[in-house]
């Protein structure tokens, strides 16, 4: 896990260098092929390269915000995004998402997602210091139950959910890639990790979390932990479940 969190550091650093000129302007609905996204309003935003929210600024979809399939959006910058229609990601997909001192920025961008966010086989999530209301829900994706990929800008796909407000339950299942953590949200819902198989022996790591439903951990490889994490107990007002009737 400390590896990975320094990978998500330079993985920061190394996104800013690959994004090149502005490629979707404020507006009504627009698509983003690759580069800045503009500062501005937009009624909808489908992004179907590599894309990259600006350096500060604010970009507000009034509507849903879409990943294509193997497309990705790098919103850790402190640029702040505000989505009223919830954010899909397609196969292949990668979100980076809120910026937050665990990304390496200096301040926690907050940014806000009606709608919730919702990822069908993604390669990676990265979701950091934000208010999601409708809750988080990825099902498959991740590349592969490996650490020795490139897939994600040179090093290993992973996903980490941390330090959110999410109104709404938390699902993470059949995700198969090096590491998944999920750290110090306050979730108003359920939390369930089921059935996902990573690669790192320190991944699965549930820790710090505050649910006001229940945390269930099934079938899960390795199982639910706490690692290397130095984390504390998760607070739940219902019940902790399988793996996690320990965390």
């Amino acid at each position: 896990m400390n590896v990975l969190r320094l990978a998500l550091v330079v993985l920061s650093a190394c996104v800013a260098l690959l994004i090149g000129a502005s490629s979707a302007g404020a507006g009504s609905g627009a698509t983003c092929s690759g580069g800045v996204i503009s500062t501005g309003t937009y009624q909808s935003l489908t992004v179907t390269g590599f894309c990259s929210l600006p350096d500060s600024g604010s970009v507000v979809v009034r509507g849903g915000l879409t990943i294509a399939p193997d497309a990705g959006l790098n919103a850790i910058t402190e640029a702040t995004l505000t989505v009223s229609g919830g954010i899909s990601v397609g196969n292949g997909g990668f979100l980076g998402l809120g910026c937050a001192p665990s990304t390496g920025c200096a301040t926690t961008t907050f940014d806000h997602i009606g709608g919730g966010v919702r990822a069908d086989q993604p390669l990676a999530m990265l979701i950091h210091g934000n208010i999601i209301d409708g809750g988080v829900s990825m099902q498959g994706g991740g590349g592969g139950v490996t650490c020795d990929s490139a897939a994600l800008f040179g090093g290993p796909p992973f996903t980490a959910i941390e330090d959110n407000t999410i109104n709404g339950g938390v699902s993470v299942s059949g995700y198969q890639s090096c590491w998944l953590g999920v750290f110090r949200n306050t979730v108003r819902g359920s939390v369930s990790i089921m059935n996902n198989t990573l690669a790192d022996p320190d991944a699965t790591e549930v820790t710090d979390n505050v649910i006001s439903g229940n945390l269930a951990c099934f079938g899960n490889t390795p199982g639910a932990q706490v690692g290397d994490s130095g984390g504390g107990p998760n607070t739940v007002s219902g019940q902790k479940l399988g793996e996690c009737a320990g965390l």
